[in-house]
């Protein structure tokens, strides 16, 4: 019997939804969407980046072709044979590299983008290597940390020697180190049972979380929970809680709107008054009707300014800062725009420098989520504060915050889009696409393009973001009397 076979796009399709994995090989294909444009950018995005870095470490000088070796064979078996062979003449550099290894009883198989070549006694003679890839992100993420982990093992198994360093290539071809450590390699075995599990049979419990939505199999996630009115279906319901819950007898959404929360057991991860939200959330989805908790407390000012920020996490810049004002004459949009990656820092000056016009005492900032605060935070030390910002931060009022204590909406999620989109306040974005994700890819299309009509819907969204903040607050102000 063959064994089962891991690969790190696996550990990636896991980590964004389990389900992913069991409907590549269970479900009915025809159900699977195309990919988002986003996702598809980013790995042509990712190729590009790749091979601009690799060109340039072609041309490394050393011994007459054993400096730089691509593995170019498609096989599998030749592939692999091929790279074994060329670590053990101590090519300097292997490029596309295809290596595997048994592990606990499955072949871990993958190809690192580079594999480096280090003096140390090991198999091979007295060198061995270590995995480096290539990622189109300034840092270095935990599903890439899982990755280089990966590969470290099967190079142990193969040159008998962990490598103890091992490295990514940012987007700026700088050289990011990370140290495999023994609590890596747990993580990474548990996981790999975990998908051996579902590669063999085993259908994940249903879970529903934001990340979710990144997987072609979102939608029929939703149908699925939706047919067994699973609790995966209520909004913030730790799912490592799940399992004791189901134990319990509470498994559909019907049962948590009645269960008795002082007659359960223990629940991890949730507690008592959680519990008891977590039960008026269920009814209010059982009856597709709000829950008013209380009145929104919402400080008020004779300014109000709706704030919303555009970012990009793999460029790692952010590139769009808009601003909905009312109660200052007109209402009206502003906002300060990055062009350019490297023109974030002059975006935030002109943004600094705004703050220093509006007057203190005659206006607060609405926002929905920490991203605004956070991100303003970490620029402000990153390029610079001043008194004026420091003031602005201060009047930060977060809508989501006042959401979640003053209202229950029978909703699976809880961001801007789900709220504003529902039929209790039906607003509407201009486009059919609207979403960060897609804002970032309409970015790194103008960033390609220069094309001044994409960068409009980049504007025109943001816009429309902030445009939905202000409905909330009009919405929670009226109806929550």
């Amino acid at each position: 019997m063959s064994l089962p076979i891991v690969t790190p796009s696996l550990f990636y399709q896991y980590a964004t939804c389990p389900h992913w994995i069991w409907y590549d090989h269970f479900g009915d294909q025809s159900r699977k969407e195309k990919p988002a444009a986003l996702a598809e950018k980013l790995l042509e995005q990712g190729v590009m980046h790749e091979e601009e870095y690799v060109e340039g470490i072609r041309g490394v000088k050393g011994v007459e072709g054993t400096a730089f070796v691509e593995v170019t064979a498609k096989d599998q078996a030749k592939a692999f044979a091929k790279t074994v062979e060329l670590m053990r003449q101590g090519v300097l550099t292997i490029y596309q590299g295809s290596v595997e290894a048994k592990v606990d009883g499955v072949l871990w198989r993958g190809r690192p983008d580079l594999l480096e070549k280090r003096k140390g006694k090991s198999k091979l003679g007295p060198h061995f290597y270590v995995p480096v890839d290539i990622k189109s992100s300034h840092s270095i993420h935990k599903e890439q940390q899982l990755q280089l982990t990966f590969y470290a093992k099967i190079l142990e198994e193969i040159q008998g020697v962990r490598p103890r360093e091992t490295a990514i290539i940012n987007v700026d071809h700088e050289r990011i180190a990370f140290a495999p450590g023994s609590e890596h390699l747990v993580k990474a075995k548990k996981i790999t049972r975990e998908i051996v599990e579902v590669l063999n049979g085993k259908k994940p419990p249903l879970r529903l979380a934001s990340k979710c939505k990144h997987s072609p199999w979102f939608k029929e996630c939703i149908r699925s929970a939706e047919e067994a009115n699973d609790i995966a279906l209520i909004y913030d319901l730790d799912a490592r809680a799940h399992p004791a819950l189901r134990k319990a007898g509470i498994e559909t959404v019907a049962d948590a709107a009645k269960m008795v929360v002082a007659r359960l057991p223990k629940i991890p991860h949730c507690s008592p008054a959680e519990l008891d939200r977590i039960k008026l959330q269920a009814q209010s989805l059982a009856t597709n009707s709000l829950h008013w908790l209380k009145k929104p407390a919402i400080p008020d000012a004779s300014i109000r300014i709706y704030f919303d920020i555009e970012g990009d996490p793999l460029l790692d810049v952010q590139y769009l800062f808009g601003f909905w004002i009312e109660g200052d004459g007109k209402p009206r949009y502003e906002y300060f725009l990055a062009e350019k990656p490297e023109h974030e820092a002059r975006m935030w000056r002109e943004f600094v420098d705004w703050t220093a016009t509006l007057k203190p005492g005659t206006f607060k900032v609405y926002h929905y989520a920490d991203y605004e605060r956070a991100q303003t935070l970490r620029l402000a030390k990153e390029h610079g504060s001043s008194p004026a910002f420091e003031y602005f931060a201060s009047q930060y009022v977060d809508l989501l915050a006042i959401v979640r204590e003053s209202v229950i909406f029978p909703l699976y999620f809880y961001s801007i889009k789900d709220i504003a989109k529902s039929k209790f306040l039906n607003f509407k974005w201009r486009s059919k696409k609207a979403g960060g994700a897609q804002s970032i890819f309409w970015y790194e299309e103008w960033l390609e393009t220069k094309d001044r009509r994409i960068l409009q819907d980049v504007i025109d969204y943001n816009e429309d973001d902030v445009l939905a903040t202000a409905c909330l607050d009009k919405w929670l102000r009226t109806v929550g009397k």
